[in-house]
């Protein structure tokens, strides 16, 4: 029942601190599907090209790679994933480099488990955004693929049609002759519906004709 109420994303975690890191991994993993952890940024790199999750959360300042040295290489990867950093820092510097790069969201250190996942909501509803109108776009795709091939399919007369003079028949590629109502059903999609003309109804029924008038 638990699982049913998950959140539908997978998440990547960066965080050096261990006791940190495991803590706030062990809250995430309680409302999301999918949530993978890394100590720097090296890993946690690494960790995204072998998951691609939707979205990651990570530290500004940690060993071997930081934060946003990592979600610049991200960025460059996959440029719609969305990005949360947590920091304790608000200098001017790290604002323009996170403008810059194109975080999504950040939330201050120490870490509030409901702005982080007010955070996390707001990237969530920016996805399912994209996922409708990636859909919307696919179904168009579709219908016009349709719609060509059903054009394409449409048969046509044109050109030249040998038909006879007396009897109104046709004669086909093979060379056989065949009632006019046949041919263009075979070479076109149109369909009859059969009725009497005046001219004929006086040859075929003048008694009755006559009698009417």
């Amino acid at each position: 029942m638990e699982s049913q109420r998950k959140m539908d994303l997978s998440v990547l975690y960066v965080e050096d601190e261990p006791t940190t890191r495991e803590t706030v991994s062990a809250i995430l993993d309680r409302q999301i599907r999918t949530v993978y952890q890394a100590g720097d940024g090296r890993a946690g790199l690494e960790a995204f090209k072998a998951h691609r999750p939707e979205v990651v959360i990570t530290d500004i300042r940690m060993p071997v790679m930081g934060g946003l040295d990592m979600a610049r290489e991200i960025r460059a990867l996959a440029p719609r994933t969305h990005i949360i950093v947590t920091t304790a820092h608000n200098d001017t510097g790290f604002f323009l480099d996170a403008i810059d790069i194109g975080i999504d969201q950040y939330v201050l250190k120490p870490v509030s488990r409901d702005r982080l996942f007010a955070a996390i909501r707001k990237c969530q509803e920016v996805l399912g955004l994209e996922r409708t109108i990636r859909f919307k776009d696919a179904e168009q795709k579709r219908l016009i693929k349709e719609l060509q091939q059903a054009l394409a399919s449409i048969k046509t007369l044109s050109g030249l049609i040998p038909i006879c003079a007396s009897c109104k028949k046709i004669r086909d590629d093979q060379g056989y002759w065949n009632q006019l109502e046949a041919y263009i059903s075979e070479h076109s999609s149109a369909e009859f519906s059969h009725g009497i003309c005046p001219d004929c109804a006086i040859k075929i029924y003048p008694n009755y004709i006559k009698k009417e008038k």
